[in-house]
């Protein structure tokens, strides 16, 4: 009932009303050197990101070449996902509302998240290019079903875990493009919002194991990431982050 309220109102409404996230919650600026171009220095390689994330299959770098010969298109469904994550936070404050963790998590990551829409707006707005509107992700609308509603506190359990596969996929797909663009602006987006994604999907690792036995965590995890790695082995044919 909660998440049906709360998702019946605007997101600019309910986006409104949220704090700005705290410092703890924010990730430290990428170093970069003085210069015109504010290239960024000190990035993790592919190889040392993919080794940390729960992934198990990786992006082929045909895709990387794909979105960076399509930035438009990668840039305007990027702010597409960055808008329906901060839905997802928002819908679990509203399916969770006492427990105050998660909540105050959640609410930290929308307000987050709209941040890193409006940086991608801009750039798309700045050049011209065209914004994106509502689409299909069938990746993750076939992630999403696999929640198994209706039995918690499983249920909840699951819901974080999709947001754990969500995120570490994000960061993932931002770290592979980064090998294959020169673009000095959208080098210094994704290399601040890859990090940022590998954060939330510890976070919402971390708010599954709560309450949860770790080993038996660790099982249901382990067919999520199974599952998603059968998913992924049917991407890369479009220039979307999840495409």
């Amino acid at each position: 009932m909660h998440g049906q309220v709360l998702r019946s109102f605007p997101i600019v409404t309910l986006l409104s009303a949220l704090p700005a996230p705290s410092r703890r919650d924010m990730i430290p600026p990428v170093k970069r050197p003085d210069g015109p171009e504010g290239q960024p220095t000190e990035l993790k390689s592919y190889d040392e990101v993919y080794a940390e994330l729960p992934l198990l299959h990786p992006t082929p770098r045909s895709w990387a070449e794909l979105a960076a010969s399509r930035l438009p298109e990668f840039l305007a469904d990027h702010a597409v996902c960055e808008q329906q994550v901060a839905m997802y936070g928002l819908s679990l404050a509203g399916y969770y509302p006492d427990d105050a963790e998660l909540v105050e998590r959640a609410a930290a990551l929308a307000a987050e998240e709209v941040q890193h829409f409006r940086r991608v707006v801009a750039i798309l707005t700045k050049r011209g290019w065209p914004l994106g509107g509502r689409r299909k992700n069938v990746w993750a609308q076939s992630l999403r079903a696999r929640i198994v509603l209706g039995r918690e506190p499983m249920t909840k359990v699951d819901r974080l875990l999709f947001g754990a596969l969500v995120e570490a996929r994000s960061c993932e797909r931002f770290t592979r493009l980064l090998e294959e663009i020169d673009d000095p602006e959208v080098v210094h987006l994704l290399a601040d919002l890859g990090p940022a994604e590998r954060r939330h999907w510890e976070m919402f690792y971390r708010l599954a194991g709560r309450n949860t036995d770790e080993q038996v965590l660790a099982a249901r995890f382990q067919g999520w990431r199974e599952f998603e790695a059968d998913l992924a082995r049917g991407l890369g044919t479009s220039p979307a982050v999840h495409g």
